[in-house]
């Protein structure tokens, strides 16, 4: 099993149209071959940060999200919105 961690930060001004867009696209993702799970959630104490966690079968079911029109659809409506780049992890679940 494949676990993906991500993590955001919204532009000052930019974190409830960021949040927005998540919503917007996570229920795709979740529906997606292969995809055991798909949360995102905001830091507590920073609600610019946003933190993903995600679970998928194997390398396949991976590369069917990261190809997927949607997740490039909404990489591009998220762009504008990002402060920095987006801190990725590939991890194999022990």
């Amino acid at each position: 099993m494949l676990v993906v961690t991500a993590v955001m930060k919204a532009k000052d001004g930019e974190a409830e149209n960021l949040a927005k867009v998540i919503k917007e696209y996570a229920p795709r993702f979740l529906k997606a071959p292969g995809t055991i799970m798909y949360e995102v959630s905001r830091r507590a104490d920073n609600t610019n940060i946003f933190f993903f966690y995600e679970k998928y079968e194997n390398d396949k079911a991976l590369t069917y999200h990261s190809s997927a029109p949607h997740f490039k659809d909404m990489f591009t409506t998220l762009k504008p919105c990002l402060d920095g780049r987006v801190e990725i992890l590939m991890l194999n679940e022990i």
